[in-house]
């Protein structure tokens, strides 16, 4: 593994870890009510049903690479960008359901900061593993 491969991992780790504190602070700012009616909300929409895309593009992936091993690299770009917009697409998402939930401005806000740290590190990891790639 390169050095910079391994730098983009810290910072995508080191994200991941503030992104989650941003979110349990986040937590806080909601009342039992409201932590009550954010867990519904999201219960609807299944969580299993995540994963399904992700899954989709991976295995995509996977039969382009066993099919045409000359097309790997050009597929894992695309890997890479479809996680990368899955990634901001649900953030989007998300943050419209919450939104349309009536949850308090102030834990959207937070939210919405924890999002973007948490994709900001994805972003970071996935364009150097495309640097690296690429190169």
């Amino acid at each position: 593994m390169s050095d910079l491969l391994t730098i983009g991992l810290v910072i995508l780790a080191v994200c991941i870890y503030f992104s989650r504190s941003i979110s349990k602070e986040a937590l806080e700012l909601l009342s039992a009510q409201n932590k009550i009616h954010l867990e519904q909300q999201f219960s609807k929409f299944g969580n299993r049903l995540y994963l399904i895309p992700i899954i989709i593009g991976f295995t995509v992936y996977l039969i382009i690479t066993y099919l045409r091993p000359s097309f790997s690299n050009a597929a894992f770009v695309l890997l890479i960008l479809f996680f990368l917009s899955y990634l901001v697409f649900t953030s989007i998402r998300v943050i419209r359901i919450m939104k349309m939930s009536g949850l308090p401005d102030a834990y959207i806000r937070e939210y919405k900061q924890s999002r973007w740290v948490y994709n900001i590190g994805f972003a970071v990891c996935g364009g150097i593993l495309l640097y690296e790639l690429l190169k």
